[in-house]
């Protein structure tokens, strides 16, 4: 199904075969909803810093160990603590904190389907 490749390719996944379970969440987040814009909009205060979008994202994907994180960056740990902090003082979300992690997630989920409407769905 070329709508779910898509959706793996806007959430930043590699090329691949892919089943909607490999991509729920991204899937659900890809349809038009007030509740998909108001996640997205949480990410807001980061738009004009994408190394720390990145490193937000890294940090999640990486299971939040944050020297394979900085590995992966090919930046410093330190570098990563510093990043992870600003983010969590701009949005109010810690990517530490157990509650704010799914929360995060989804934000980043909705805000890839927004920042790829060529790859969103209606």
């Amino acid at each position: 199904m070329g709508e779910l490749r898509e959706v793996a390719r806007s959430a930043g996944r590699g090329p691949g075969l892919y089943l909607l379970d490999d991509v729920l969440l991204e899937y659900q987040l890809s349809r038009p909803s007030p509740a998909r814009d108001r996640l997205a909009a949480l990410l807001a205060p980061l738009a004009r810093r994408p190394e720390l979008l990145d490193t937000l994202r890294t940090f999640l994907a990486c299971g939040l160990d944050r020297r394979q994180a900085a590995a992966r960056l090919q930046v410093h740990p330190n570098t990563v603590d510093y990043r992870l902090r600003r983010a969590t003082e701009l949005t109010g979300l810690d990517a530490a904190r157990g509650a704010d992690q799914l929360t995060l997630r989804a934000a980043l989920a909705a805000r890839d389907t927004l920042h790829h409407p060529d790859h969103a769905t209606t």
